[in-house]
């Protein structure tokens, strides 16, 4: 499966919320203190980021749906961060969909 690094606009990042038919809704569900508490550990330790990016899939020409990391994407917004860094995965076959799926849920 093919997937490229960038640096892209929280803007145009979604969370999960199950836009996409093959692939769940995020479970997990968190407080304003979780967020805001992510939100001070990216602020004193930006680089993090750098070494847990955002994992997305392609939704639409220039916007993204966040698989893993949804409450790293919604402390950055809290940050406020104006991108983070991403892994973006461009799924082909059934086997790269399940692979998404699997780490998703990881």
């Amino acid at each position: 499966m093919r997937k490229e690094r960038k640096n892209l606009p929280l803007a145009s990042i979604l969370p999960n919320l199950g836009q996409l038919d093959w692939l769940p809704k995020n479970p997990r569900q968190w407080t304003k203190g979780d967020i805001d508490r992510t939100a001070v550990s990216i602020r004193e330790d930006p680089d993090f980021l750098e070494d847990r990016p955002l994992l997305v899939v392609p939704f639409g020409d220039e916007t993204f749906i966040v698989f893993a990391g949804n409450l790293r994407r919604e402390g950055g917004v809290a940050a406020p961060l104006a991108s983070a860094p991403s892994v973006v995965y461009f799924p082909e076959t059934a086997e790269d969909f399940e692979t998404i799926k699997r780490r998703a849920m990881k």
